[in-house]
């Protein structure tokens, strides 16, 4: 492990937030934020402070911590965090200190306050130009006392990686000194759903026993538990209301493609049905759909893969119809080997059901906003989140972090992504603030930033474009933006 000991570090990254904003990992009940992603030359260097109660983990019990980067084609493993029991600390410490060999181990803080305990998680991997555009996951491996290993937990933490790219960070000499906090536009997110947040879950069927043998009823009530149990949780959080679940079955290519096909549709429709008589939907938005056999994903985990000849199943799958022989050409391949590695390892991850719930908060106040800020900002809606941050003073540490963590929850919200690259431009890190409006630059709300965005480049021509563009469309802060500008010329 890559860690950093230093207490004096431990001090300053701890302290440079006022506002905790945590994901949560192992149901919940390990916190991770701060999260930083820095290049750093050829290296990729990441931060981030790991909370969790003293009792995540019982007495003689321990759990590896192993932060996850992946895109649907590639997977880089961090390294590992062990999170051990009061028993095994005190064993891990004797071996230690009896041993000639020196180890690596996390500064772990105990905060009385809190009734908490974390550490810093600190390391470096080379860096990979793909990395930008990964995802972060969590995986969480138990160990019993025995030293047997237990049950692995994958959470996704971060949809996008943010990262600040320090080697290409040089002053130029033609951008004047400013205050960009009064040229910044921030934008009041706009939509339908601005009132609503969503709770995602998976069932899997194939590694599922008990629930791979189920037929008909019995099956659609066993889905119906799981997601009932879920909405039930929710409910009992004040306010709260239910208006809309979206289910999605995924299915994996064994047998006859339009005998599949076939069954997906009447398992599709009698789940629907079932549902419906539940009243678990009632007034609210039902939709439920199956895929018979989800080639995407299959093709996503191939590529992904240690299996031999993966790039000829890949090649198949992407050449070969489905109903041209798409599964017998796999098969036919060195003596039917890849394919038998996909049906034990691969299949089983595709064979699922995701659905979505949708929430509303009712009667939410600002006191119960900043509540579940420091409990659980992930169940806030986008709406709840700006009305919280503009009840700090904008530019306040308080008022950028809520900002930066609305395009982080909603990153295909375009107004969440403006005013968060607003927020990093006042913070002097262009390359985030590129990231957040790369995908927004044709947006007309986001012309009055793009242009700050080349302006402190000291690209002032094409700040001058956008900012002329923005002070068409009415922003203030363009006009003034531009009498900076012509300053500089």
């Amino acid at each position: 492990m890559k860690l950093l000991q230093s207490a004096f570090f431990l001090l300053t990254f701890c302290g440079t937030a006022s506002v905790s904003f945590a994901q949560t990992v192992y149901g919940g009940q390990i916190y991770v934020n701060s999260e930083n992603f820095t290049r750093q030359g050829d290296l990729l260097r990441i931060r981030m402070k790991v909370s969790y109660d003293s009792s995540v983990v019982g007495n003689c019990e321990s759990l590896t911590f192993t932060p996850v980067l992946k895109t649907d084609s590639t997977v880089a493993v961090l390294s590992s965090v062990v999170i051990n029991g009061h028993a095994r600390e005190r064993d891990a410490h004797r071996t230690e200190v009896l041993s000639d060999a020196r180890r690596n181990f996390p500064i772990v803080v105990k905060d009385s306050y809190a009734a908490k305990r974390y550490f810093i998680y600190d390391t470096t991997v080379p860096y990979k130009d793909w990395m930008p555009d990964s995802r972060m996951y969590v995986e969480s491996e138990e160990t019993n006392c025995q030293g047997k290993k237990g049950h692995v937990y994958e959470d996704l933490v971060l949809k996008n990686v943010y990262l600040h790219d320090r080697s290409t960070d040089t002053p130029d000499p033609k951008v004047r000194s400013y205050n960009l906090l009064n040229y910044v536009q921030f934008i009041q997110p706009q939509g339908a759903d601005i009132d609503k947040y969503r709770r995602v879950g998976e069932i899997s069927i194939f590694g599922n026993k008990s629930l791979a043998k189920l037929g008909g009823g019995r099956f659609n009530r066993t889905v119906f538990n799981t997601i009932a149990y879920d909405i039930k949780t929710e409910l009992q959080r004040y306010g709260t209301s239910l208006v809309g679940i979206s289910i999605n079955g995924f299915g994996a290519p064994i047998g006859n493609y339009r005998r599949n096909e076939g069954k997906a549709m009447d398992r599709s429709l009698g789940l629907k049905k079932y549902l419906m008589k539940q009243k678990l939907t009632n007034r609210n938005d039902l939709t439920v759909g199956w895929l018979a056999e989800d080639w995407d994903s299959i093709s996503s985990l191939v590529a992904g893969s240690g299996m031999n000849l993966r790039e000829a199943v890949f090649d198949i799958i992407h050449n070969v119809d489905v109903v041209n022989g798409r599964e017998r050409e796999i098969q036919s391949i060195n003596h039917g080997m890849p394919y038998a590695y996909m049906k034990s390892f691969i299949f089983p991850k595709v064979y699922r059901i995701k659905y979505t719930l949708t929430f509303r908060h009712d009667g939410f106040d600002s006191s119960s906003a900043k509540e579940y800020l420091g409990l659980n900002p992930a169940t806030m809606t986008l709406g709840e989140l700006y009305t919280t941050a503009v009840s700090y003073k904008k530019g306040s540490r308080e008022y950028n972090d809520i900002v930066d963590l609305t395009a982080r929850l909603f990153p295909d919200n375009a107004e969440a992504n403006i005013n968060a690259a607003g927020v990093a431009l006042t913070r002097n890190d262009v390359t985030l603030a590129f990231k957040y409006l790369k995908r927004w630059e044709t947006y007309p709300n986001a012309y009055c930033n793009m242009g700050l965005l080349y302006l402190s480049q000291g690209n002032l021509d094409k700040a001058e474009v956008y900012l002329k563009m923005a002070k068409a469309a009415g922003v203030a802060q363009a006009d003034r933006a531009l009498a900076e500008l012509m300053m500089m010329k």
